[in-house]
């Protein structure tokens, strides 16, 4: 019988399991590939995790389609149209849960492939992205191609796993993540308002986005914030000092709603520091977009026949902070957006565009 026990992480007032009652809710073939991953393994779980699997197919079979799949067996199973995706269910007198996703070996092919593209897409572009959203990929296998274990047909697995790039997998999350400058606008109208309260809110979620990013550069392949505490811990230890500044206050606010004002600018001082680690870091980090390349790409979006004013002085000041470090910090940025007015900065926007005609067509590309 299959063991993969000896894998899992050790999780305090975890029960006890019967591993042949998890391998018989996942229904193997002969040729598959058995990957297990999840909180479980890469030791983030809780006594409530589930036992995370991937069945890997050489080809489509009556596991693949809703009306043969052995739906009596399990809680319940996700379907896209006919093609059953996953099942799901809990072990008896457990939290414990045993989650099974069904692919074959091309879908996951094509998948590493689609990413690739949008890999080179993201490497392309300054802006925070969300075009992820719309890709042929899904980020929570690929992160977990990157550190699962193999249960059955390990050649097999190697061969895929040969074709995952962690540090381009770790670059897509990190320009996903990184907060943008909209976030921040919102947050400096909340602030001139006075309604501080809700600009703590906006704040909260620029210094998540933030960190999440300085993970990333790291090698974090896991967008989930879910566990981004423990991401954090797992973090250089000179970092330590920066990361229980931002878990305390991430975790536990302000104990007066009378402080909010004075916690934002708490996170505005937290997300300057972690951009200056985000600069550093990203030098030694071989698939991140060196920073001399970044400006590079922040010049080519900009155009001489562009109606220049304070707004567009404003974002490129918070977006070149991700790799120039002589930018005014956050608090200044705020305080010259609340009289509305421009930072001082010395970034030579015009002169970045001098001689580069409006864009045409979509994202702000020249053709």
């Amino acid at each position: 019988m299959l063991s993969f026990r000896a894998h899992l992480s050790p999780v305090n007032g975890m029960d006890d399991f019967d591993e042949e009652a998890v391998l018989a809710k996942i229904h193997l073939v002969d040729g598959d590939i058995l990957m297990l991953s999840g909180s479980l393994v890469d030791g983030s779980g809780t006594p409530s995790s589930d036992f995370d699997f991937c069945v890997m197919a050489q080809s489509k079979d009556e596991r693949f389609h809703r009306d043969t799949f052995p739906r009596e067996s399990h809680m319940r199973y996700y379907t896209s149209g006919d093609r059953v995706r996953a099942s799901f269910d809990y072990l008896p007198h457990s939290l414990l849960g045993v989650d099974v996703e069904y692919w074959t070996v091309q879908e996951i092919s094509d998948m590493l492939a689609s990413h690739a593209q949008l890999y080179a897409h993201m490497k392309s572009r300054a802006r925070k992205s969300s075009s992820f959203a719309a890709s042929a990929v899904d980020f929570r296998l690929l992160s977990r191609l990157t550190y699962g274990v193999p249960l059955t047909d390990a050649a097999g697995f190697e061969k895929i796993a040969n074709e995952v790039r962690p540090g381009e997998i770790a670059y897509t999350a990190f320009r996903t993540a990184v907060g943008s400058y909209p976030d921040f606008r919102d947050l400096a109208g909340m602030w001139a308002q006075g309604d501080y309260e809700s600009a703590l809110i906006a704040a909260r979620k620029l210094g998540v986005d933030t960190f999440r990013g300085l993970t990333h550069v790291y090698g974090n392949t896991n967008r989930n914030p879910k566990y981004l505490a423990r991401f954090l811990a797992r973090l250089p230890e000179p970092l330590s000092g920066l990361t229980a500044r931002f878990r305390h206050l991430n975790a536990y606010g302000v104990a007066d709603p009378a402080d909010a004002a004075d916690a934002v600018l708490e996170w505005l001082d937290l997300i300057d520091l972690a951009f200056a680690e985000i600069r550093q870091a990203r030098d030694k980090a071989a698939a991140f977009v060196g920073r001399s390349d970044f400006l590079g790409l922040l010049k080519s979006e900009l155009h001489q026949s562009m109606s220049w004013n304070a707004e567009i002085s404003n974002e490129y000041c918070f977006r070149a902070r991700e790799a120039e470090p002589g930018v005014p910090s956050l608090r200044e940025l705020l305080t010259a957006m609340t009289a509305r007015g421009s930072a001082e900065h010395r970034l030579p926007l015009q002169e970045w565009a001098a001689g580069r005609t409006a864009p045409a067509g979509e994202n702000n590309q020249f053709s």
